[in-house]
């Protein structure tokens, strides 16, 4: 599973779900994807077959719904409470990088697989 973490997650999340075999980057590590706009970070994504990971619930769950009514393909979107992977917590970033890993495992998706919507939890 190849993922790209939104801005507000951050990099050294992505730095140990690559020790944990995951192809993950994170936007905040990149000035050009951090600038980017939701619509282009998941535009970004889906070139790059990666499903966004965010906490932006209602701006992603819009263009899920618009990128459909249009015909447009996109390779994922998991959500991420707020409350669960709170920054400011010390479990953070090790509860959302278990959490990635947990969900990797359960979930089957190949880059053939498009337009899924998942909550993290």
């Amino acid at each position: 599973m190849k993922l790209l973490l939104d801005v507000h997650h951050s990099p050294r999340a992505a730095e140990q779900l690559r020790t944990r075999g995951l192809d993950a980057r994170a936007a905040a590590s990149d000035r050009g994807l951090a600038r980017l706009s939701d619509r282009q970070l998941l535009q970004v994504a889906t070139t790059e077959g990666r499903a966004v990971v965010t906490e932006d619930v209602r701006d992603f769950n819009d263009l899920a719904r618009e990128w459909v009514r249009a015909r447009r393909d996109h390779a994922g979107i998991i959500l991420t409470p707020r409350r669960r992977f709170y920054r400011g917590s010390r479990a953070y970033p090790q509860n959302l990088v278990e959490a990635l890993v947990a969900f990797a495992g359960r979930h089957d998706l190949s880059e053939d697989d498009r337009n899924w919507v998942r909550w993290l939890s």
